[in-house]
């Protein structure tokens, strides 16, 4: 098993009763996403809802993430950060190279290549192999984006696997400038998160710029959280906790693993502001859903981070 999944599937976890499995679409089909939808890959206004849903329960099929039931897979998380038109899109329209990891179903990437970033250069990452044909399926963009750019891999297997797992022998070490990781790294305990963040920087560029963003769920009080059903429970029994970070304590994490790595690092992050985290853009996010409570504490804020290599 997985070690990022520590166990199969929860008993009832695919239940569609789940609060985050949304039945209808509403505030999730945006705009952006029905521009993409139509310019980028084809899908006409008349059948978009309907192809939405089948790719949603394809997926919920795969494993049910709430980011999953909540139709995140049309939100464009790299290119709300403040530093993707400025920086990532040049960098990437340059040539330089990029890891998407945790990457679902590709938005993205997608998105970077509807922006103007050459495909060929453009790279995902996630758990389940199965999703690089439900991607394609989305997006219908298998003329636009080369196969062979995803990797299933588990980012939290032991040491040998990890070396000998497709990130590290298909991608290598030091090969990528820019690594993404939206909505990812919350999905774990302190000690799991170091783990990542050392594994990551293996990958990361030798350049100085070396970047890796994104942004995840914080709080201002930072620290280890309890899940609740049906994900609140691991192998034999073990209670599952996540860690919500405040900037501070998310410079530590880096800071720690880059010290662990031998790795200069500049690290910057902040919490969105409680008026902008109340907006109807970040309603999945929006405090004032009490139906949502499930994800969400009267603490949680939005965190974005830079990491860079000096």
């Amino acid at each position: 098993m997985a070690k990022m999944l520590d166990g199969p599937v929860p008993h009832g976890a695919r239940s569609v009763s789940w609060p985050w499995y949304h039945h209808v679409l509403t505030s999730e089909l945006t705009p952006d996403a029905k521009k993409l939808l139509v310019s980028y890959s084809g899908v006409s206004p008349a059948e978009m809802e309907a192809h939405i849903y089948s790719v949603r329960d394809k997926a919920w099929g795969i494993f049910p993430w709430p980011c999953v039931g909540e139709f995140w897979f049309l939100s464009f998380g790299l290119a709300k950060h403040p530093l993707y038109k400025n920086m990532v899109l040049p960098r990437l329209k340059a040539g330089h190279t990029l890891l998407d990891i945790g990457a679902c179903l590709g938005q993205d990437l997608r998105k970077c290549i509807f922006d103007g970033a050459p495909a060929t250069n453009l790279y995902a990452s996630d758990l389940f192999p199965e999703y690089e044909e439900l991607a394609y399926n989305l997006w219908r963009d298998q003329d636009k984006l080369p196969s062979g750019h995803f990797f299933a891999d588990d980012i939290l297997a032991d040491n040998a696997s990890f070396t000998s797992g497709p990130l590290m022998t298909h991608l290598g070490p030091a090969s990528v400038d820019i690594i993404t990781i939206t909505m990812f790294l919350h999905l774990f305990n302190y000690e799991n998160q170091l783990k990542v963040a050392t594994r990551i920087l293996r990958l990361l560029s030798h350049r100085p710029g070396g970047m890796i963003l994104g942004s995840q769920a914080g709080s201002i009080d930072f620290g280890e959280h309890a899940l609740k059903p049906p994900f609140h429970r691991g192998e034999a029994g073990v209670k599952r906790t996540v860690f919500r970070h405040n900037p501070e304590s998310f410079e530590r994490l880096w800071r720690e693993a880059g010290q662990a790595t031998g790795v200069p690092l500049q690290v910057s992050a902040v919490l969105q502001a409680p008026t902008d985290f109340l907006a109807p853009a970040d309603s999945s996010f929006d405090l004032a859903f009490k139906k949502r409570r499930y994800l969400t504490r009267s603490e949680t804020r939005r965190l974005y981070f830079s990491v860079m290599r000096t």
